[in-house]
Order: C-alpha cells, then structure tokens, then sequence
C-alpha cells in the first residue's frame, strides 16, 4: 500500500527527477521481505530503471540472523512505462509490497511513538 505522497511541480520536460523517502524501514515478522518503491502518477519508473529498496529478515531458533533497514529509498527517474515525465504537477507516492509469504514491513516508530518521514524531490537540467 502506499506510505506517503506528494505533488510535485515538474519545471521542464527535459529534466530527470531524483527523489528520496527518508524513514525508518523495518521489517517486523521473524522471516519475510518486503519491497519500498517509487511510482509517478501511479505508475514505477521504467527509465533509468525502477526505483525499488527491499527489506529482508531471517531469524531462527538459534537467534539472529540478520535484518538490513536502509531508512532510504532513492534513485532517479526520467519516464514511466507511459512516456516521458512531462512538465507541470505530478503525484509522486512511496509504496510497499509485501514479496513473499510472511512479510510485513512498515515503517518504524522509534522509542518515541512517532516517526518523521519525507520525500525530497530535485529536479536535474541535462
């Protein structure tokens, strides 16, 4: 499902967007993975390529196994599988995907309850 979005003002059609969502990434069962990714207008990058961060988690009897939260995910996007990203507003929104049979990744809330996340967006000239 989504985790959050925002709307962005594209300047120009000949530009690439990075983005960035800043949080802290968890995976809370014992064994699973889950995958973050971008979508513009509903749609994940396809130029350069998808923007996608994966949470894997593996614990046994024996204890810990291992766990790697980014707290990022980032990259760079240019066109969906609809064409170009064009100039003018665009709905840019962070999702999560449950991969396989077990996974349950949110994002964490701290020792204080609450978790600031966000976006960053800038927009590069070629």
């Amino acid at each position: 499902g989504q985790l959050k979005s925002v709307t962005y003002d594209k300047q120009r059609n000949d530009t690439i967007l990075k983005v960035e969502f800043h949080s802290q990434l968890a995976q809370l069962t014992n064994t699973g993975y889950n995958e973050y990714s971008f979508q513009f207008d509903g749609q994940e990058c396809s130029q350069p390529a998808p923007i996608v961060t994966s949470i894997y988690k593996y614990t046994s009897n024996s204890g810990y196994w291992g766990v790697a939260p980014p707290g990022e995910v980032s990259g760079f996007c240019n066109a969906t599988s609809r064409g170009p990203l064009q100039s003018g507003p665009l709905s840019i929104s962070v999702h999560i995907r449950d991969a396989c049979s077990g996974g349950n990744g949110r994002t964490g809330k701290g020792s204080t309850g609450k978790v600031t996340s966000y976006i960053l967006v800038e927009e590069y000239c070629p």
